[in-house]
């Protein structure tokens, strides 16, 4: 009876020690791969293209809009690249306001949304403006 209990408690022994260590083996993998797409996430962006990701992304909070990511990294970020705060508001589906700081004047740039029928693409436009946020929701 003896042997029995013993030989019992070897098995459940052996059993549990088993399970934990492939827990931890899955978790640091997890941890490496999480690391990992991280660093690529983060070191492969130039600067304009950072600028466009944090406005469309992170600002608007729309991850859908890759083609106005590409036009703020391309357009926009050249002319605001020097500002001290930049920040973008969406009036409408295909309508932004960019709102920055350019020492310490506040300017405006109105961006519309186009879709060429005969290209199937989307197209941008970039006007300055004297349009601002309390001029266009405060009234």
């Amino acid at each position: 009876m003896i042997k029995l209990s013993v030989i019992s408690f070897l098995i459940f022994s052996v059993i549990v020690m088993g399970c934990g260590k492939e827990k931890e083996i899955k978790e640091q993998n997890e941890k490496v791969l999480q690391q990992e797409m991280e660093e690529n996430d983060t070191t492969s962006l130039t600067p304009a293209e950072s600028f466009g990701a944090v406005l469309a992304q992170s600002i608007l909070n729309d991850e859908s809009e890759v083609e106005l990511e590409s036009f703020l990294s391309e357009s926009v970020y050249p002319k605001v690249s020097s500002a001290s705060k930049v920040t973008i508001d969406k009036i409408s589906s295909s309508l932004y306001l960019i709102k920055y700081y350019e020492g310490t004047a506040e300017k405006y740039l109105l961006i519309q949304k186009y879709y060429n029928p005969k290209e199937d693409s989307i197209t941008f436009d970039i006007t300055e403006t004297g349009l601002t946020t309390s001029k266009q929701f405060l009234k």
